[in-house]
């Protein structure tokens, strides 16, 4: 069960994701000249992240109930599950040791490829059970109120379980998703693919050759991946073309 809507849209955040980091990884690797603090540039990043975070909550529910209409024991659809887990973690592994070579103690501990796979992990499994993720999704909201009016009340928990959770900002990081706001995102992307399911919602974007929705939809489809290597083609470029031929022009 796939939509190109959800890909096409994800290909929509590539791009925006891809552009933000234009100008964010090259500031960071210390060519301060190039500036990313920008409203247009923060919009941008937001736009990719939550894009991307409530469309892996649609696809947990929807790739569990594709798995249950093809009757599909729960060992192979469990098995079939963690596979795809297991490939975004190491990846999330690989990125924590290259950017730990390349920025030092502000390598990835926790970005989006690690927070990704621990929420895979915690809701593949009973994603196609509207109640308690409703649930879940209130208290979670919940939390992150009392986070952002009462913070002192989570300072008594342990300094690294409160930056994987989101309540400790003294971890430096790059690129680091806590558990808590980012959790409510994935929830909501699992109700609305319930709601996909339960009315049958069905693909409005014509099997047709459009140029553009077709690249979109690939770019979609292949998110994971281009995000993972295009922080190596980035550093490349920057720590490489850029600082020594394009920087020594300008």
């Amino acid at each position: 069960m796939r939509y190109r809507e959800i890909d096409i849209i994800k290909g929509i955040a590539v791009i925006c994701m891809i552009t933000f980091h234009l100008f964010y990884f090259p500031n960071q690797y210390g060519f301060k000249e190039i500036k990313y603090d920008t409203k247009t540039l923060a919009i941008i990043a937001k736009i990719a992240q939550i894009i991307f975070i409530i469309s892996v909550g649609i696809n947990l529910h929807l790739s569990k109930k594709s798995s249950i209409e093809k009757e599909e024991s729960k060992t192979e659809y469990i098995k079939k599950s963690l596979e795809r887990i297991l490939k975004i973690t190491i990846l999330a592994v690989m990125m924590s040791v290259f950017t730990y070579f390349i920025f030092g103690e502000k390598y990835v501990k926790f970005g989006i490829l690690h927070f990704i796979a621990l929420s895979s992990l915690l809701f593949f499994n009973f994603s196609d059970n509207i109640n308690p993720m409703q649930i879940i999704l209130i208290g979670c909201i919940f939390i992150f109120y009392l986070l952002i009016k009462t913070p002192e009340l989570f300072n008594s928990l342990p300094s690294k379980l409160s930056f994987l959770l989101g309540f400790n900002k003294g971890y430096q990081s790059i690129d680091h998703f806590p558990i808590i706001p980012w959790i409510i995102l994935i929830i909501i992307g699992i109700v609305i693919g319930n709601y996909i399911s339960h009315y049958k919602i069905k693909s409005i974007v014509p099997e047709k050759d459009n140029i553009i929705l077709n690249k979109l939809e690939i770019l979609g489809k292949n998110s994971l991946e281009i995000y993972a290597i295009h922080w190596v083609v980035l550093y490349f470029i920057f720590c490489i073309v850029y600082s020594k031929i394009i920087r020594k022009k300008i």
